[in-house]
Protein backbone atom coordinates (compact mmCIF):
# COMPACT_ATOMS: atom_id res chain seq x y z
CA UNK A 1 0.00 0.00 0.00
CA UNK A 2 1.00 3.27 -0.57
CA UNK A 3 -0.11 6.90 -0.21
CA UNK A 4 -1.21 8.86 -2.75
CA UNK A 5 1.18 12.17 -2.77
CA UNK A 6 -0.59 14.05 -4.84
CA UNK A 7 -3.35 14.68 -1.93
CA UNK A 8 -3.90 17.79 -0.01
CA UNK A 9 -3.16 17.07 3.67
CA UNK A 10 -6.62 16.99 4.77
CA UNK A 11 -7.81 14.58 2.56
CA UNK A 12 -4.93 12.27 3.33
CA UNK A 13 -6.39 12.38 6.82
CA UNK A 14 -10.13 12.47 5.80
CA UNK A 15 -10.05 15.79 7.61
CA UNK A 16 -12.38 18.36 6.32
CA UNK A 17 -9.98 21.64 4.50
CA UNK A 18 -10.36 24.20 7.59
CA UNK A 19 -8.14 25.45 10.59
CA UNK A 20 -10.32 23.48 13.28
CA UNK A 21 -9.07 19.61 13.50
CA UNK A 22 -10.08 17.07 15.57
CA UNK A 23 -6.41 16.31 16.78
CA UNK A 24 -7.53 12.88 17.96
CA UNK A 25 -8.77 11.46 14.56
CA UNK A 26 -5.42 13.16 13.03
CA UNK A 27 -3.09 11.30 15.69
CA UNK A 28 -6.10 7.99 14.90
CA UNK A 29 -5.37 8.22 11.15
CA UNK A 30 -1.50 8.91 11.50
CA UNK A 31 -1.24 5.94 13.45
CA UNK A 32 -3.29 3.59 11.31
CA UNK A 33 -1.29 4.72 7.90
CA UNK A 34 1.68 4.75 9.37
CA UNK A 35 1.33 1.41 9.91
CA UNK A 36 0.33 0.52 6.75
CA UNK A 37 3.18 1.73 5.15
CA UNK A 38 6.35 2.20 7.35
CA UNK A 39 9.60 0.82 5.51
CA UNK A 40 9.95 -2.00 7.83
CA UNK A 41 7.03 -3.77 6.77
CA UNK A 42 8.80 -4.12 3.46
CA UNK A 43 12.21 -4.77 4.51
CA UNK A 44 12.16 -7.93 2.32
CA UNK A 45 9.94 -6.62 -0.18
CA UNK A 46 11.11 -5.53 -3.91
CA UNK A 47 13.24 -2.09 -3.97
CA UNK A 48 10.54 -0.10 -5.49
CA UNK A 49 8.27 -1.22 -2.61
CA UNK A 50 10.65 0.09 -0.15
CA UNK A 51 11.11 3.24 -1.92
CA UNK A 52 7.47 3.88 -1.69
CA UNK A 53 7.37 3.38 1.38
CA UNK A 54 10.02 5.53 2.40
CA UNK A 55 8.58 8.27 0.19
CA UNK A 56 4.84 7.36 1.54
CA UNK A 57 6.99 7.38 5.21
CA UNK A 58 7.84 11.05 4.58
CA UNK A 59 5.15 12.38 2.78
CA UNK A 60 3.03 11.15 6.17
CA UNK A 61 5.56 12.75 8.30
CA UNK A 62 5.63 15.69 6.73
CA UNK A 63 1.64 15.98 6.15
CA UNK A 64 0.87 15.33 10.11
CA UNK A 65 3.29 17.95 11.25
CA UNK A 66 2.25 20.80 9.19
CA UNK A 67 -1.56 19.77 10.42
CA UNK A 68 -0.72 19.59 14.28
CA UNK A 69 1.18 22.28 14.47
CA UNK A 70 -1.35 25.77 14.43
CA UNK A 71 1.19 27.82 12.30
CA UNK A 72 2.23 25.35 9.95
CA UNK A 73 -1.35 24.57 9.33
CA UNK A 74 -2.89 28.00 8.69
CA UNK A 75 0.31 28.87 6.45
CA UNK A 76 -0.77 25.01 4.69
CA UNK A 77 -4.31 26.69 4.49
CA UNK A 78 -3.07 29.52 2.96
CA UNK A 79 -0.76 27.69 0.25
CA UNK A 80 -4.27 25.62 -0.85
CA UNK A 81 -5.28 29.17 -2.03
CA UNK A 82 -1.81 30.04 -3.60
CA UNK A 83 -0.36 32.63 -1.12
CA UNK A 84 3.29 32.57 -0.90
CA UNK A 85 5.67 33.06 1.95
CA UNK A 86 9.42 33.45 2.36
CA UNK A 87 10.61 32.52 5.73
CA UNK A 88 13.80 34.84 5.51
CA UNK A 89 12.08 37.50 4.25
CA UNK A 90 8.78 37.64 5.74
CA UNK A 91 7.31 39.89 8.71
CA UNK A 92 4.06 41.30 10.45
CA UNK A 93 3.74 44.96 9.32
CA UNK A 94 1.96 45.36 12.52
CA UNK A 95 4.42 48.02 14.52
CA UNK A 96 2.21 47.98 17.37
CA UNK A 97 2.51 43.60 17.66
CA UNK A 98 6.70 44.23 16.82
CA UNK A 99 6.90 46.73 19.87
CA UNK A 100 4.95 43.87 22.25
CA UNK A 101 7.19 40.94 20.70
CA UNK A 102 10.36 43.32 22.17
CA UNK A 103 8.77 44.49 25.48
CA UNK A 104 8.26 40.31 25.95
CA UNK A 105 11.82 39.62 24.67
CA UNK A 106 13.24 42.10 26.88
CA UNK A 107 10.92 40.66 29.93
CA UNK A 108 12.39 37.61 29.49
CA UNK A 109 15.67 38.50 29.88
CA UNK A 110 15.30 40.12 32.67
CA UNK A 111 13.16 36.99 34.32
CA UNK A 112 16.46 35.33 33.67
CA UNK A 113 17.89 37.49 36.59
CA UNK A 114 15.05 37.48 38.85
CA UNK A 115 14.29 35.61 42.15
CA UNK A 116 12.04 33.17 40.91
CA UNK A 117 13.00 33.14 37.39
CA UNK A 118 10.70 29.99 37.28
CA UNK A 119 7.72 31.70 38.10
CA UNK A 120 8.43 34.55 35.69
CA UNK A 121 8.87 32.72 32.52
CA UNK A 122 5.27 30.66 33.74
CA UNK A 123 3.88 34.46 33.79
CA UNK A 124 5.50 34.96 30.69
CA UNK A 125 4.53 32.04 28.66
CA UNK A 126 0.80 32.18 29.90
CA UNK A 127 0.37 35.97 28.62
CA UNK A 128 2.56 34.63 24.99
CA UNK A 129 -0.55 31.45 25.10
CA UNK A 130 -2.94 33.92 25.87
CA UNK A 131 -2.12 36.37 22.74
CA UNK A 132 -1.41 33.53 20.75
CA UNK A 133 -4.74 32.23 20.75
CA UNK A 134 -5.98 35.73 19.99
CA UNK A 135 -3.56 35.45 16.81
CA UNK A 136 -5.22 32.35 15.77
CA UNK A 137 -8.66 33.66 16.30
CA UNK A 138 -7.59 36.39 14.19
CA UNK A 139 -6.50 34.03 11.70
CA UNK A 140 -9.67 32.01 11.75
CA UNK A 141 -12.20 34.75 11.04
CA UNK A 142 -9.73 36.56 8.49
CA UNK A 143 -9.24 32.79 6.80
CA UNK A 144 -13.43 32.67 6.53
CA UNK A 145 -13.85 36.15 5.86
CA UNK A 146 -11.43 35.47 2.62
CA UNK A 147 -9.47 38.24 3.57
CA UNK A 148 -6.14 36.41 2.48
CA UNK A 149 -3.53 39.19 3.75
CA UNK A 150 -4.70 39.50 6.52
CA UNK A 151 -4.82 35.72 7.06
CA UNK A 152 -1.12 35.83 6.01
CA UNK A 153 0.02 38.54 8.39
CA UNK A 154 -1.78 36.04 11.44
CA UNK A 155 0.48 33.15 10.43
CA UNK A 156 3.84 35.53 10.67
CA UNK A 157 2.62 36.63 13.76
CA UNK A 158 2.52 33.39 14.59
CA UNK A 159 5.47 32.98 14.34
CA UNK A 160 6.96 35.36 16.90
CA UNK A 161 5.23 33.19 19.19
CA UNK A 162 6.66 30.35 17.93
CA UNK A 163 10.24 31.78 18.80
CA UNK A 164 9.53 32.98 22.02
CA UNK A 165 8.29 29.94 22.98
CA UNK A 166 11.46 28.42 22.38
CA UNK A 167 13.63 31.06 24.10
CA UNK A 168 11.50 30.57 26.76
CA UNK A 169 12.16 26.71 26.33
CA UNK A 170 16.22 27.59 26.26
CA UNK A 171 16.45 29.77 29.07
CA UNK A 172 14.32 27.23 31.58
CA UNK A 173 17.17 24.40 29.83
CA UNK A 174 20.09 26.71 30.88
CA UNK A 175 19.01 27.62 34.36
CA UNK A 176 18.25 23.74 34.92
CA UNK A 177 21.83 22.94 34.24
CA UNK A 178 22.95 25.16 37.33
Amino acid sequence: MSVDLTQNYFNVFGLPVQYEIDRDALDSRFRELQALVHPDKFVNGTDEERRIAIQSTGFLNEAYDTLKTPRLRARYLLSLKGVAFSEENDTTNDIDYLMQQMEIRESIEDAENAEDPFAELDQLRTIIKSRQQDVENDFRRSYEADDLEQARQAVLKLRFCERIFSEIRRIEERLDDF
